[in-house]
């Protein structure tokens, strides 16, 4: 295998193998005209037998001054389901502006996502969209400083304004917890991601603030924390339910939690006993009898409307920071609509 082959061709490389000056490939691969057909024959050959691809960065760069073409986005999990989808809203939009997303994981760890920031902020991403694994944003406010477009997703950082696209958890909670309230549940257990993350932290004071407006007590074991996967959660509901009077309604406010909770319920066959309400939607929750209800985000719209946003600042805008909150309804499947068993 000859060196070229064995590293990704160049220009150069182009112009060796049909013995022309760089400056006439130059013109050929970038449309510049000026060249006879026979010769912009040879060379398009010669790109494809050597599997010559241009540099479409630096092909912006020269074009376009200091775009590249591509946006970061820096999420929790890309094996969340709510993460893949809004991935893909955001890839929507970016396709249509002939734009590439570089995605990466930060598993909820505020050092794995310094180092994605500084990592795409390296490969002079022209914008971010960031899922922030916590209130501290001080990196991100050094890059908004300096110019670089950045749209939180799901982080309201109350410091400073920014651009922010986020469900209304807040909101959201209020409904689930409502919805098993007009039941007749009193006894309402709770189980959420950690409470130190804006979007369950949300969650806990909606579900505390319609309790405490009903004239309910919450008591502490009641309220379960925790940062699992939905393999992890399953064993841990189903300790939770095993005690002699388990709560008569669950509000499972995060869709691993949820998936886990359905399939506790499902194995100890309590799944037509108490009641299921979760936040955010799952996959088959209305397969699966009965099916599960649901306050559902809309991981894809909240995707496109971030990106939407980044590509206005991206192109110039100087609007006010903008604030989307996207309001959701429950889904009645039949699992929240489950009256009291004691």
């Amino acid at each position: 295998m000859s060196e070229t082959q064995r590293r990704r061709p160049t220009m150069r490389d182009v112009a060796a193998h049909v013995g022309v000056s760089f400056k006439t490939v130059s013109r050929v691969v970038n449309g510049e005209g000026g060249v006879s057909d026979d010769l912009v024959a040879r060379i398009e050959q010669a790109v494809v037998t050597l599997g010559y691809r241009p540099d479409d960065r630096a092909r912006r760069l020269r074009q376009g001054g200091s775009r590249t073409g591509t946006i970061g986005f820096v999420l929790v999990d890309v094996s969340n389901p709510f993460f893949s989808s809004t991935l893909r809203g955001i890839e929507e939009i970016a396709r249509k502006r002939d734009y590439l997303v570089l995605a990466g994981s930060t598993d909820g760890v505020r050092e794995r996502e310094d180092q994605l920031i500084e990592a795409f902020v390296g490969r002079r991403v022209d914008g971010l969209i960031v899922v922030s694994s916590g209130p501290g944003v001080g990196l991100l406010r050094a890059e908004l400083d300096r110019g670089t477009p950045v749209v939180f997703l799901d982080l309201d950082p109350t410091d400073f304004a920014v651009d922010l696209v986020r469900s209304d958890h807040f909101g959201g909670a209020i409904l689930a917890t409502e919805h098993l309230i007009a039941r007749g549940h009193r006894d309402i257990a709770f189980l959420s991601d950690d409470p130190t993350v804006f979007s369950a932290g949300q969650r806990l004071a909606g579900f505390r603030h319609t309790m405490d407006r009903a004239g309910l007590t919450v008591e502490d074991r009641r309220i379960v924390h925790g940062r699992h996967s939905a393999e992890d959660w399953q064993p841990i509901i189903r300790e939770f339910l095993a005690e002699p009077n388990p709560p008569t309604a669950m509000f499972t406010a995060q869709n691993f939690i949820t998936m886990g909770a359905t399939r506790a319920l499902h194995e100890l066959d309590l799944h037509t006993k108490i009641a299921l309400i979760g936040f955010d939607d799952i996959d088959l929750a209305d397969v699966v009898r009965p099916g599960v209800s649901v306050v559902p985000q809309h991981p894809l719209e909240l995707g496109r409307q971030a990106a939407e946003i980044l590509f206005a600042r991206i192109e110039g805008s100087t609007a006010a920071p903008l604030q989307e909150i996207l309001h959701s309804a429950v889904i009645e499947r039949g699992s929240g609509e489950l009256l009291p068993w004691r």
